[in-house]
């Protein structure tokens, strides 16, 4: 028997005024998609449209003011739970990710409220593990200070073993509903989880069934070893910005974060490497490169010409923000990792002759996903490449500006992906674990070992 064709999967997100800085300046651009119940209702259907695996909401728990030049998508978001539920009624097949700030949450209650989600989306939650990065939300939640990322992990780890044991708390069909008998909960079907560990003390079992799907999938994020070795151990989909490292460095960490999974005695097949990437599109490239100019063009940041200077190792003396590259000599003996950005740039804007303007806007970038610029057939040879090459299993899709970038994915993108058979053409299942082929779990009726039994059942077993 031969194995099913390995399939492209996509996950489209959406940020209230888009993912770039200056994205909500465009004359045609949304700027009150935090709130619009309508702009979420048209996205969550277009992603349903274009045969998405999963509709993705991001969640941030505190947004400042300050941040609104840098990262104004940070400053208005809707809670993500919420989101989840409205989402889940205007839709019928595509999965939903939500996202958990674990650092500032009680298991319990995420583990009845996903609950909730699965059995009224019809199974099509994933739950995306965060751990917050900043410090200021300490103090909306009556903390002192922000832990560091080793508190946080190990919290997080404990969080994500009660979640999974109290989802199991109940057997498939433990509600009997037996009317003659009178009998409506067969109690032997429902479980205690009596978790002991050393932050979280959870009895069990939760007041709501058995997920539709058995175990909701696990979404996770981050570069630090902790997070990785989290997900290693209980992430279906991994969620990366290995997109900025380039092919070469994307295909090396795919291949690290697989041999991790197994590692861990699980199948690498059934852990998907999931990178975000920026994608501005028209229906040619041209038409694309103007966009990308327009929206850089719009960011207010000031030009840091220093920046560019060390970064590049060149001399800017005498020249300002609008002089063009090729009247600077130096920039044509750069080599190394400045040649590497020098590049993309040059990729972005469609032309070698940019300004130092135009590289400092798109180097100050470089930590954020990879952007891409071009056409439909541009796109897809980029996510193509990537995706047979393995060093991806698939995308997160994060559009520029709100709205009109969704649309142009799905309408110009999504149907060249298509007919080169490397991406859907309708569902076959109606569960997230069905967009990526993943079996359902039996369930456990055990109690749920906790973080120091399994610590001291180690310890005998080396003694």
């Amino acid at each position: 028997m031969t194995s099913p064709k390995r399939q492209l999967h996509l996950g489209l997100t959406v940020w209230p005024s888009g993912f770039h800085p200056a994205g909500w300046r465009l004359p045609e651009a949304r700027t009150n998609g935090n709130s619009s119940r309508d702009f979420f209702r048209r996205v969550a259907q277009l992603a349903e449209r274009g045969k998405f695996d999963f509709f993705f909401i991001g969640d941030q728990v505190v947004g400042l003011p300050e941040w609104q030049h840098e990262r104004p998508n940070h400053v208005l978001r809707p809670e993500a739970l919420s989101l989840a539920g409205f989402v889940a009624g205007v839709t019928e097949k595509v999965g939903i990710v939500t996202t958990v700030n674990v650092t500032y949450s009680e298991p319990y209650s995420v583990a009845r409220a996903t609950a909730t989600l699965d059995h009224i989306s019809g199974g099509r939650i994933g739950w995306n593990i965060v751990t917050g990065e900043a410090e200021a939300a300490a103090r909306n939640y009556g903390r002192k200070e922000h832990w560091d990322n080793s508190r946080r992990y190990e919290w997080a780890t404990e969080f994500v073993q009660v979640v999974k044991g109290l989802w199991d708390s109940w057997e498939d069909g433990a509600r009997v509903a037996d009317k003659p008998g009178g009998v409506f909960i067969d109690e032997s079907k429902v479980h205690r989880i009596d978790y002991n560990g050393n932050f979280f003390s959870v009895d069990g079992p939760l007041n709501a069934e058995r997920p539709i799907q058995g175990q909701i999938p696990i979404v996770n994020a981050g570069r630090s070893d902790r997070s990785i070795e989290l997900g290693a151990e209980y992430s279906d989909i991994k969620f990366t910005n290995s997109s900025t490292l380039g092919l070469e460095g994307a295909k090396a960490y795919y291949a690290d974060l697989k041999a991790r999974v197994a590692a861990h005695g699980r199948n690498p097949d059934e852990q998907f490497i999931i990178p975000g990437i920026v994608i501005y599109t028209a229906p040619t490239d041209a038409e694309a490169y103007d966009l990308y100019r327009r929206i850089q063009g719009l960011w207010t940041i000031p030009v840091k010409l220093e920046e560019i200077a060390s970064g590049f190792g060149v001399d800017l003396s005498g020249h300002g923000p609008d002089t063009r590259l090729s009247a600077i000599p130096a920039f044509a003996n750069i080599s190394g990792k400045p040649l590497e950005f020098l590049e993309v740039a040059r990729e972005q804007y469609g032309t070698d002759d940019i300004t130092l303007a135009d590289l400092y806007r798109s180097y100050h970038r470089r930590f954020g996903f990879k952007e891409i610029v071009g056409g439909p057939s541009t796109i897809a040879d980029v996510l193509q490449r990537w995706f047979e090459e393995r060093a991806a299993d698939g995308f997160m899709i994060f559009p520029p500006y709100v709205e009109g970038a969704h649309e142009a994915f799905v309408d110009l993108v999504i149907p060249e992906l298509q007919r080169r058979g490397i991406f859907r053409t309708e569902y076959t299942g109606s569960t997230l674990r069905d967009h990526f082929g993943l079996a359902r779990p039996p369930a456990r009726y055990s109690p749920v070992p906790s973080i120091s039994e399994e610590r001291a059942d180690a310890a005998l077993a080396d003694a």
